[in-house]
């Protein structure tokens, strides 16, 4: 069953990286530039990659492998401390769920230059299908669409904690996939 996941779930990698306008994510601040990239290396091989430059000229870059398909990657300033948070969806299986499933990765800049996972997520509330970060009143959320039964989906709401994500609260719940995949992507 895993191998059909992780074929499946290539095969939308590859569909979507192929469309896909945008793998950089450009952060300014004070008096750095922080580019944010996700290299595809081969089939299934990922590398996160920071790029920090000052006065137009590179000062540092670091690399982070990801060994799993990619299905997601976002990035944003979720805790408020100046510098991006990378979000990654991996699918694998964890330590603590032996199913190969869809994970939320959170990554963040430590001394902001060197990437180091800051939560390799496990789970949320039921299996995951999609995630955005999105932004209510100057507050950063982690939207997500999951999984609560064969045809039914949630859309819930979690924070960043000190370990971890933090549930907020469901949005909706017990919808179809089409009206969930609405309300995720809705800013």
């Amino acid at each position: 069953m895993c191998q059909k996941i992780v074929f499946f779930s290539i095969f939308l990698a590859f569909f979507v990286a192929c469309n896909k306008k945008n793998d950089n994510f450009v952060f300014v601040n004070e008096n750095q530039r922080i580019v944010l990239s996700l290299i595809k290396t081969n089939d299934s091989i990922y590398d996160l990659k920071a790029d920090v430059f000052r006065a137009d000229s590179l000062v540092s870059t670091d690399k982070w492998r990801l060994n799993y398909p990619v299905y997601q990657f976002d990035c944003d300033d979720v805790n408020n401390d100046g510098l991006p948070e990378i979000t990654v969806g991996v699918i694998k299986r964890t330590r603590y769920d032996s199913v190969c499933r869809r994970r939320l990765f959170i990554f963040k800049l430590y001394e902001g230059k060197y990437i180091r996972p800051l939560w390799l997520g496990s789970r949320v509330s039921h299996p995951l299908v999609d995630f955005r970060i999105v932004s209510k009143s100057g507050e950063k959320y982690f939207r997500t669409l999951e999984q609560n039964g064969e045809n039914s989906f949630v859309v819930a709401e979690y924070k960043l904690d000190s370990f971890g994500l933090k549930w907020i609260r469901y949005i909706q719940k017990n919808i179809d996939r089409k009206k969930a995949e609405k309300i995720l992507n809705y800013k």
